[in-house]
């Protein structure tokens, strides 16, 4: 009888059956909270759980009642569960299109259609931790109830519990298969415990050595990791991975990238002119209090990259030059695309793309900017002092969004930016106010300013620390300006994106290109001007560049003095963070001799590599050794040095057969290739031990032991090597066969 056909038997434990669907009902659960670290909130997670009880309890429910026939109970069991699963995902998601909230129809599949390319896009937009909305939840559903229908399949249809190991480590991927995601040490570890737990049901036998093995590992896995060095190269290849992840919102990763420690490119590009530009990536206009944050935006597809219509807010006498930027993007996984402000025509591109008519930012719902190359034709505005000052107060009332704070602003932003600006009477001058302010002392750029409590976010809380802290770095400096030109009635946004990133040596088909790493994004405000329309200002000391018309120490433009008193224009030479000449980038910088770390991490992994190749060899000389000593100091005798016999036999591809007696073995191998005379007589000698052993007096497999005995195996092993083909001993020493054969019956021992 198969083990299928006595598994009837085992069935009717339902005690047992109880227990071994608890625990994997609990090892499911466990696994599933794993993905806590990129989805945000628990209402998933309910989902989820109720597809896991449904589906386990259906299956537990169809062999409690065909008890008497565990076989079919086996084969309904995951038909019951799947039903039930699908019923609840019916319910859930066919918003009243499903017949009886059962009987899908076309409405149902378009509706489903629709759930599942709303996940992607939600997907390629969101930052992690992500918010589950329905298209996420929806894919999430039927992902868990395909995974959990395996591991009810493999742990109570097949009786393999260990196979219930693939779908949990299913689940622990999806972190770590997204940019920014973590597999969760902690919940790893209590998957493991539980998975453990499932395995070893009913075998207390093999829990203690199993539960050693088990702790080692998850110690490693929770301890060692941080320890190790990092493996991450800088490249300006676009196949080693993602350098920059941004989503929906990018100012959520803008301080751990700043905060690197090592540069990674994102993008390069040159302009016909050679000047550098700054690369706007997305506009930042809604205000909720908490922080600013962007929405997705409504992309219309006939908002085609390839004709953009006038800036807003641009009227005629503003002066502005033509330039044409060439842009290739290597290592940044986001939906925006960096661009320069304002473009005209966008060309090259590859994927759906299209433009936002109230911010010209360009973004995709089903592409990303990595690995683009494309053509920017665009402007460059340079209004003059006069038409800045000429712009007077007047704010455009279909720009009313761009005025709005929370209810519980706290005063001190209002009353600093009173203070600030003093007597100014134009916007303009209130703007190089808020500039002037926040570039001088007291205030400094610091990255490392502290990030508890919420310090990287930039909500009017954070604003109003920073302005008694005067620490921290761009994303905090833009916000403050953004905001206070907000309580001075100043229609502003903040941008994010690159500044214009480091010349590099060469020519790039005759014009000077730039760089661009994580260490460049940054965070700027716009002001809206009537007749001009939206300008960049920049308040963060020690970055980008101050635009001509907010510098102070050119002809023209308003000397203003910030309220504080403490003001001290700086110097455009050493304040900007022009871009200077490098040695470039270096493609696999990680090798440099310079790098000990690198040098630390590679030697590491090859290693590991070595001790994971030689792994078998290791184990299967450590058994023969073991059993040499045992049969040299008595403890053991002829049967152990058969088993040597077979198991070696075995692993240079020489099958003795399990049917074959002792003496039809050793007949077999004194007519092999090779086997003299006196190898053939050490072989009898051995034969004789085995069968005084099995079929002599009482005690005599351990009397037989000798220095004899042991040196007729190894003339018997010897000349089994040397028979053989180089390639047969090769396999043996790096990949034996018996070792193999041990594993799997290992394995075969945990089916049910």
């Amino acid at each position: 009888m198969t083990e299928f056909e006595r598994a009837p038997v085992r069935a009717l434990d339902l005690r047992g059956d109880l227990v071994r669907t608890l625990l994997l009902l609990l090892a499911l659960l466990i696994s599933l909270g794993g993905l806590s670290s990129i989805l945000a909130g628990f209402g998933w997670w309910v989902l989820c759980a109720v597809l896991v009880i449904l589906i386990l309890g259906g299956g537990l429910a169809t062999r409690s009642v065909l008890r008497s026939n565990p076989i079919l109970a086996r084969i309904i069991g995951p038909v019951v569960g799947l039903v039930l699963a699908a019923i609840a995902i019916m319910f859930r998601f066919s918003a009243g299109t499903a017949i009886l909230y059962f009987f899908p129809t076309d409405s149902t599949f378009r509706l489903f259609g629709k759930l599942v390319r709303d996940a992607g896009y939600s997907i390629t937009w969101q930052s992690v931790p992500a918010t589950a909305d329905e298209g996420i939840s929806f894919l999430l559903a039927l992902g868990t109830m395909a995974l959990v229908l395996i591991a009810e399949i493999s742990a109570s249809s097949l009786r393999l519990p260990a196979l219930v190991g693939l779908p949990m480590a299913a689940i622990f991927l999806v972190p770590s298969a997204t940019p920014d995601g973590k597999t969760s040490g902690w919940f790893f570890a209590a998957s493991a415990i539980a998975f453990l737990a499932l395995l070893f049901h009913g075998r207390l036998r093999q829990l203690v050595p199993a539960a050693w093995i088990a702790a080692t590992a998850v110690i490693c896995g929770l301890v060692v990791p941080p320890f190790l060095p990092s493996t991450e190269a800088t490249t300006a290849s676009s196949t080693i991975g993602p350098s920059v992840a941004t989503g929906v919102n990018p100012i959520i990763k803008l301080g751990d990238d700043l905060r690197s420690r090592e540069a990674k490119v994102a993008l390069s590009y040159s302009t016909v002119s050679g000047k550098p530009e700054y690369l706007r990536l997305t506009e930042i206009s809604s205000f909720s209090g908490q922080q600013w944050g962007p929405e997705r935006p409504m992309l219309d597809p006939d908002n085609r990259p390839v004709d953009f219509p006038r800036p807003p807010g641009l009227v005629s006498g503003v002066s502005t030059t033509n330039e044409v930027s060439y842009i290739q993007v290597d290592n940044l996984l986001s939906p925006w695309l960096p661009v320069p402000y304002p473009a005209t025509r966008i060309t090259g591109l590859t994927g759906g793309w299209s433009f936002v008519p109230e911010s010209f930012t360009v973004a995709s719902n089903d592409s990303l900017a990595r690995s683009q190359v494309y053509t920017v034709q665009s402007v460059v505005l340079t209004p003059t002092p006069e038409q800045l000052l000429a712009a007077g107060t007047s704010v455009p009332a279909e720009l009313s969004k761009y005025l709005r704070l929370p209810a519980d602003a706290p005063a001190v932003i209002g009353e600093t930016a009173r203070q600030v600006t003093g007597g100014d009477s134009s916007n303009y001058e209130k703007a190089l106010a808020l500039q002037e302010f926040l570039r001088s002392s007291p205030f400094v750029y610091s990255e490392s300013a502290p990030v508890e409590d919420g310090y990287d976010g930039t909500g009017v809380q954070i604003i109003a620390k920073f302005l008694e802290e005067h620490r921290g770095y761009c994303i905090h400096f833009a916000s403050a300006m953004a905001v206070m030109a907000r309580e001075l009635g100043i229609p502003s946004r903040l941008i994010v994106g690159f500044q214009p990133g480091s010349a590099r040596n060469g020519l790039d088909s005759g014009r000077k290109g730039y760089d661009v790493t994580n260490k460049d994004l940054h965070a700027w405000p716009e002001l809206y001007f009537s007749g001009i329309g939206w300008v960049r200002f920049e308040p963060t000391p020690s970055r980008g560049s101050v635009p001509d018309y907010a510098n102070q120490q050119l002809a023209g433009v308003p000397s203003v003095t910030a309220g504080s008193g403490n003001s001290a224009t700086p110097n455009p030479q050493t304040a900007g963070r022009n871009p200077e000449l490098s040695e470039g980038v270096v493609s696999t910088p990680w090798l440099d001799t310079s790098n000990p770390t690198a040098w630390i991490t590679v030697g590491a992994i090859g290693t590991g590599l070595i001790l994971l190749i030689i792994q078998p060899l290791l184990v299967r000389s450590i058994r023969r050794k073991r059993r040499f000593e045992q049969i040299r100091s008595g403890r053991a005798g002829a049967v152990l040095a058969w088993t040597e016999v077979q198991e070696s036999a075995e692993d240079l591809g020489l099958h003795l057969g399990e049917n074959l007696t002792v003496r039809e073995a050793a007949d077999h191998l004194k007519l092999r290739r090779g086997i003299g005379t006196d190898v053939g007589e050490a072989i009898d000698r051995i034969r004789n031990q085995v069968e005084l052993a099995g079929y002599g007096p009482q005690h005599s497999a351990v009397s037989s032991a000798s220095p004899e005995l042991v040196a007729d195996l190894r003339v018997l092993l010897r000349a089994l090597r040397q028979s053989s083909e180089p390639a047969a001993r090769f396999q043996a020493v790096l990949l034996p066969k018996s070792l193999l054969s041990r594993i799997v019956s290992q394995i075969r021992r945990f089916a049910w």
